[in-house]
């Protein structure tokens, strides 16, 4: 995992390369010097469409401030636009509702097909989309607004591009461009940023809010970078990635961005093809998401705090920070290999159905909630501040290594198929549940745990449970510490046990019908005059070595085997 980490900061740097510069060496041409008039109400588009036309190479159409009125402007290779004036559409501009079988008007506001080397600077006040890009490469839109019709119901989207590549949009705005969400389960089309068929394509330090749909809607594209941009109240997520059947689908950087208050998810990765768990190779860092997930003030049925991931693989989440989000901040469901690192939020980790392998490292989360049917490899949780950890019954993880966390609401329950270690971590339990149950697993290690559980056991295990190892750790509960209802071979070995006195039952360790149980080298500061020791009924065990600093031991009827 430590070598995939460090190939992903690579990744990162070569990304971050600038695109091919955007030729500037030819002459400004200032439209109104060339019959265009600023000023009418007249169509504007066959005059403007001439001086563009008649343009060489590395030449700017220069707008001066006024408002022009088009239907559509078609761009030319190596002309570039810039206009401090308003390009606004017409109304003899052809206009449609978008649908998935129409996804590109009649007349956008600027078209380019198989164009190259276009820089475009400029403000746009649209009926339908605001660039359209076709086929078309090295293209910079910088320092550019573009507003949309708040108003349409299916509107389209603010800049699209379709197989394209070598796309910049930066410095740029992008708003209203549909009507906004109203209800929490029902959205419409009308995207800030729509990239089909794509590649090479960078967003940066742009705003993008209002519209109708996704801030950024990425479809069988690869090579997207979205950095540093404010994407808020959209009527979906901020950045939704989809998946078509190419197989394109990869390296996509995912940074520094706030996305805040968009109706669905920050970040959506969302694979519903039948390839499993595909390699995206994605990079989520240093985002500030905050009020995502709701509509008027009422919930959607999405909107996770850093990212849903769906069926992907290699993603790395890196110091993300979420706040007062609808659902979970990390939500992951049939994925393959998933790092999350120093990230914060002030809601859960949810994760269903299949899994690989998931590293929670240095992470602030109020829970890591398994959901039912979860069937993973390798799941380990490293150095995390945390609240619970939910696990339901008949769960099964291969690899469950619990280790150096500090929990403040410890209610384990143990019912699963696989290996479970708890090694080095700190756990508070205020609820009248036990810190840890262990009903099922196939083999389970306590190793050097601090646990505090006020109001009831610390650990429980039943007699379902087998090869339960108890070692080293610094244990101090109410009622019975320990308790063991015959689960077979369990080792208890090195502990220093505690007893908070009020209890029912102030046993530091109890065993019913010990089932080759082993108790050596522990501990034990029980209640003065009590049984602090107690094994009941007929069974096995061996004991050696063992302190009792205060209270009891009555060993019963059990065959007692020295240590």
């Amino acid at each position: 995992m430590k070598n995939y980490f460090h190939s992903f900061i690579f990744f990162t740097l070569l990304f971050a390369l600038p695109l091919v510069g955007i030729c500037q060496s030819g002459k400004r041409i200032n439209v109104l010097e060339h019959g265009v008039l600023a000023t009418s109400e007249n169509d504007q588009t066959e005059a403007i469409q001439q001086v563009i036309d008649q343009a060489k190479e590395g030449d700017t159409v220069f707008f001066p401030e006024g408002k022009y009125l088009v239907r559509t402007i078609l761009l030319k290779s190596g002309v570039n636009l810039l206009s401090e004036g308003i390009i606004k559409h017409h109304t003899s501009a052809k206009t449609g509702e978008y649908s998935i079988e129409k996804q590109n008007s009649p007349n956008p506001l600027i078209f380019g097909q198989e164009v190259l080397n276009v820089s475009i600077s400029l403000k746009g006040d649209s009926s339908n989309e605001g660039i359209y890009l076709l086929k078309s490469q090295q293209i910079r839109i910088y320092n550019t607004e573009l507003t949309g019709d708040s108003t349409k119901l299916r509107a389209y989207p603010g800049i699209m591009t379709f197989q394209c590549s070598g796309v910049e949009i930066s410095n740029t705005r992008i708003h209203h461009f549909g009507m906004p969400r109203t209800e929490t389960d029902k959205y419409q089309p009308g995207t800030g940023i729509r990239i089909m068929s794509s590649n090479t394509i960078s967003i940066h330090d742009s705003e993008i809010y209002k519209n109708g749909e996704n801030g950024v809607f990425i479809h069988g594209s690869r090579k997207v970078e979205v950095i540093n941009n404010v994407i808020r109240h959209n009527g979906m997520s901020a950045i939704q990635v989809a998946f078509g059947d190419t197989g394109k689908e990869s390296d996509y950087n995912f940074s520094y961005n706030i996305l805040e208050e968009n109706a669905s998810d920050a970040i959506d990765i969302n694979n519903r093809s039948k390839e499993k768990a595909k390699n995206i190779e994605c990079i989520i860092t240093e985002n500030i998401t905050c009020g995502n997930g709701f509509v008027k003030g009422e919930s959607t049925p999405d909107g996770s705090g850093i990212a849903t991931l769906i069926n992907v693989s290699n993603v790395i989440l890196y110091k993300n920070e979420a706040y007062r989000n609808n659902r979970p901040a990390i939500y992951v469901e049939s994925c393959g290999v998933i790092l999350a690192k120093e990230n914060w939020a002030d809601n859960q980790v949810e994760i269903t159905l299949d899994l690989e392998e998931l590293l929670l490292d240095k992470n602030r989360f109020s829970s890591i909630n398994l959901i039912a049917n979860t069937k993973a490899q390798k799941i380990h949780l490293r150095n995390n501040t945390l609240g619970s950890l939910s696990l339901p019954n008949g769960i099964q993880v291969n690899e469950f290594d619990v280790e150096n966390n500090r929990f403040s609401n410890a209610t384990f329950n143990f019912n699963m198929e696989g290996t479970m270690h708890l090694t080095g971590n700190k756990m508070e339990n205020h609820s009248e549940n036990p810190a840890i149950l262990i009903v099922k697993a196939d083999n389970a290690l306590l190793e050097n745990n601090e646990i505090l559980s006020r109001n009831s056991s610390a650990i429980v295990i039943k007699n379902t449970a087998k090869n339960i190892q108890i070692i080293g750790n610094e244990i101090e509960s109410f009622n019975t510490a320990i308790f063991d209802d015959s689960s077979r071979d369990l080792v208890v070995k090195n502990n220093r046990i505690k007893s908070i006195a009020g209890g029912e039952e102030n046993q530091a360790f109890r065993s019913h019908f010990p089932n080759n149980l082993t108790l050596t080298g522990n501990e034990y500061h029980g209640i003065q005059n009590t049984i602090t020791v107690l094994l009941v009924g007929k069974g096995k065990a061996t004991i050696g070595k063992e302190k009792l600093i205060s209270g009891t031991a009555n060993y019963g009827e059990v065959e007692i085997t020295d240590y």
